[in-house]
């Protein structure tokens, strides 16, 4: 009967575990604002004009959008990127 407990305890353990393993680090965090700025580059291609209208895309996006206790950075930059390329990609 000592099993019981056991795997009771392993299993709160485990699912408290679980939001800390999902987490959004900083390095994370880091990376896709990488991801956000290469995205803005290649969508821009060179056009000052474009990258300056992406610009304040992003900024719109975030501003409207901001990161709250509902997601982290790394799903709000997730979600800019798709948005920017749901936008600008059906110009081309």
């Amino acid at each position: 009967m000592k099993i019981i407990p056991s795997l009771l305890t392993a299993s709160l353990f485990s699912i408290f575990a679980l939001p800390a393993y999902a987490a959004c680090t900083v390095e994370d965090a880091v990376a896709k604002a990488e991801e956000v700025a290469e995205t803005v580059h290649r969508l821009a291609d060179g056009d000052p004009v474009k990258a300056n209208q992406l610009y304040e895309q992003l900024v719109a996006l975030q501003l409207r959008n901001p990161t709250t206790d509902k997601h982290d950075p790394c799903e709000a930059y997730d979600r800019i990127v798709e948005e920017l390329e749901a936008e600008n990609e059906s110009e081309d």
